[in-house]
């Protein structure tokens, strides 16, 4: 690179192609569309709502571009992604409408390092590629992450409620906002929760198709041991053994006596072993030997003990999930829905809290912020980010999170948790 050039120019052995390390790069911004249609006429919004959440993503792109990384650009450029949707109403529990919720929007950030090509003798500005991007939504509920799915709750309408283990919240933040299960940092209006308690009752019950399917396929495994047992015992099972040795081995008795015998042991041998076996494995026993049947099917009895003998009272309390670990036969409901507190290793059981919303809000005002895939590009340690090292390119500047963590690290995020309604 040669220390004159103002540009930084740096050109690849191919010929055609050239980067500009110093040159500032642009920060195009497009307007802000809906490309998904609204799921009812009475969903959508007006335009005055479209300028109004176009001037909180407006607020937003000035806060990065007014960081020392963000106004300088220099070896790359930036381009947005500003669109806005609109709830999918299967996706809505009871109570909840499309047509009242706030409208989801967001601006999503692409750096990439300023290329030319050369077309037909002319250097020709590069404008897109391949880059890791970030996304900022307003109003988009976290969600469960990578935590487990404990049940999902089957509607005849519409799709079905997720009931999951709280995400962690509460482990990683920066400048002191969560980044939630260490991937999306998170910011909420008055200290409000995105996820809500399940009802015990409400889960056990949704779970009580699954404890069904684990006893189910026991049941089915037991009869076809059954029958297997009923099959081994037989005086035709131990037939199809004698012609099969009279068979293979028949020319012994009178070649060779004594192995003749001895082959006849061996097989009477084998039919014991076979039948003691078939009668074992058919008569499972609570044993570990035996668990494959017993877990699933003492987990699915008591489970409708406590759904019959639920109070309401007591069908209200949170619920929460024990993990069933090392029970043979539990694979549809791995774990036992309990109520909260009653084991310690019970983890508490949440879904999608839609009346974290205010309703008395306009539908533009942002009431969440998610900043989604924030762990991919950066860790937090000692309150610090620690991003990934640039490419080690001769060619090309660094780009993608490269470029997104200084600007993260400049931000006043107090003023980005601001654009939120108070």
């Amino acid at each position: 690179m040669d220390p004159n050039d103002p540009e930084g120019l740096v050109y690849h052995p191919n010929g055609w192609a050239r980067f500009a390390w110093k040159r500032k790069g642009s920060w195009t911004v497009p307007p802000l569309t809906n490309p998904y249609g609204a799921p009812s006429p009475g969903a959508a919004i007006a335009a005055g709502d479209v300028q109004k959440m176009t001037a909180t993503l407006n607020a937003l792109t000035a806060m990065l571009q007014a960081t020392p990384e963000g106004s300088e650009r220099r070896g790359f450029f930036v381009k947005e992604s500003r669109t806005y949707s609109y709830w999918n109403p299967d996706e809505l529990p009871p109570g909840f409408s499309a047509a009242k919720l706030p409208v989801t929007f967001s601006a999503g950030y692409f750096p990439f390092y300023n290329a030319d090509t050369k077309k037909n003798g002319v250097w020709v500005p590069d404008t897109g590629g391949e880059t890791a991007s970030v996304y900022f939504y307003f109003n988009r509920l976290p969600g469960r992450y990578n935590q487990k799915l404990v049940i999902a709750e089957q509607r005849p309408n519409g799709n079905p409620i997720e009931f999951y283990t709280r995400p962690d919240a509460v482990t990683m933040k920066y400048a002191g906002f969560p980044i939630v299960d260490g991937e999306d940092l998170m910011v909420v209006r008055g200290n409000r929760d995105p996820w809500i308690a399940a009802p015990y009752g409400r889960v056990l019950k949704a779970a009580m198709a699954a404890y069904a399917k684990d006893r189910d396929t026991a049941e089915r495994r037991l009869a076809d041991l059954k029958k297997k047992e009923a099959e081994t015992m037989s005086p035709a099972y131990e037939q199809q053994m004698k012609d099969h040795l009279e068979k293979y081995s028949g020319e012994f008795k009178k070649t060779n006596p004594t192995k003749w015998q001895g082959r006849v042991e061996g097989m009477q041998r084998e039919l014991a072993y076979n039948r003691e076996k078939a009668r074992k494995d058919a008569n499972p026993q609570r044993d570990n030997d035996g668990n494959w049947y017993w877990h699933p099917v003492e987990a699915h009895a008591a489970a409708a003990k406590r759904l019959a003998e639920l109070r309401p009272d007591e069908a209200q309390k949170p619920a929460c999930f024990l993990e069933a670990q090392g029970q043979q036969g539990r694979y549809a409901m791995s774990g036992d829905i309990l109520p909260a507190g009653a084991d310690a290793r019970c983890k508490e059981v949440v879904m999608d809290n839609y009346a974290y919303f205010d309703p008395q809000l306009p539908r533009s005002a942002p009431q969440i912020l998610l900043v989604r895939s924030f762990g991919r590009c950066a860790k937090v340690v000692n309150g610090k980010l620690v991003g990934p090292k640039p490419e080690a390119s001769p060619y090309f500047p660094p780009q993608g999170c490269y470029r997104h963590v200084p600007m993260w690290e400049a931000l006043d995020w107090s003023k980005v948790a601001a654009l939120l309604a108070p």
